[in-house]
């Protein structure tokens, strides 16, 4: 019996001890009949717990400051303070430099405090950390870019668009969401991105500009190992579509040269066709293909060589 009694009274030293020296902030609490650390706790009120919270980001404290502000949030979820700490979990974690946590928290007072009044304030702080994520060089693996910065600014482009489709920001985000597509080598959700901003916003100061660079996108995918003429084909009627239409006189310059790049291309594969099929004997084979080349690319370099292929070939089958 006195071994035990002296087992119990050991213990309760040892943890009187540990709770008053190790972790002086431990207190036993009658009520409860628990111990618990202030530091943790949260206050009475929702109106004390959000001023001890602006204490710490006063003071510039934000990740207690963030801690704080979101016990509040937990806590008193339905209070009229709920939304502003929500906002002040997001403004400490940009604060901090955790831009995508930040993101992450204003996203969250949106979607939990749709009426939240500075609604605008929260996107445009999102779409300057979508900026920030763009302007980022994509870090390597093995050389290889895993394009995490731009996942991330797509991400947060799409959802400044998602929270206020009409908004004021709402045009340049969605362009600036196909640029960071058009950067990842994503094409063809680039040439979506600006697509969807020349539908939404025609007047929009960017829907010229956004058809230019659907049309480029499309140019940029026909230059891939695995392009096909249908591509390229799409490509030549984007420009043409954009020339047809636009008043910048640069950008139509510049869209008119990547047309006769890409009809010269298409022009050499019909050409190149047409020598297979000449040099395996198949000359009316070969004359439809080079008939192609005159009649669709009269401009390119290849439309006269064609033309002298063909007359040479109907002499050689008149014999």
């Amino acid at each position: 019996m006195k071994k035990i009694i002296f087992n119990a009274i050991f213990i309760s030293a040892f943890l009187f001890a540990f709770l008053t020296v190790s972790h002086a902030y431990w207190i036993w609490t009658p009520e409860s009949k628990k111990f618990i650390n202030p530091k943790y706790a949260v206050k009475d009120s929702p109106k004390e717990q959000f001023d001890w919270a602006m204490g710490f980001y006063d003071s510039k404290d934000y990740q207690r400051a963030a801690a704080e502000f979101e016990k509040l949030t937990k806590h008193y979820e339905y209070s009229e303070y709920a939304s502003k700490a929500q906002y002040y979990v997001g403004l400490s974690y940009e604060n901090m430099g955790k831009y995508y946590t930040a993101f992450q928290n204003y996203q969250k007072a949106i979607d939990n405090f749709p009426h939240i009044e500075n609604i605008d304030e929260i996107i445009e702080r999102e779409f300057n950390i979508a900026n920030l994520y763009a302007s980022k060089d994509n870090p390597k693996v093995l050389g290889v870019d895993i394009l995490t910065s731009l996942d991330k600014a797509v991400e947060i482009y799409k959802k400044v668009v998602d929270n206020a489709p009409y908004g004021k920001l709402a045009d340049e985000a969605q362009f600036r969401m196909g640029e960071a597509l058009k950067r990842a080598e994503r094409y063809d959700e680039a040439i979506e991105a600006f697509q969807k901003l020349i539908d939404d916003h025609p007047t929009s100061r960017l829907a010229d500009q956004a058809k230019y660079e659907a049309a480029y996108c499309a140019y940029k995918a026909s230059l891939k190992p695995a392009y096909d003429t249908m591509t390229t084909d799409k490509a030549i009627k984007a420009f043409e579509d954009f020339t047809g239409s636009n008043q910048d006189e640069e950008l139509s310059r510049d869209a008119d040269e990547i047309v006769r790049r890409l009809k010269e291309k298409n022009a050499e594969k019909a050409f190149s066709t047409a020598q297979f099929y000449e040099r395996q004997k198949r000359y009316e084979s070969a004359i439809l293909y080079y008939s192609d080349v005159i009649d669709k690319f009269p401009e390119t370099s290849f439309a006269n060589s064609a033309k002298a292929r063909v007359e040479d070939l109907k002499r050689k089958l008149k014999k």
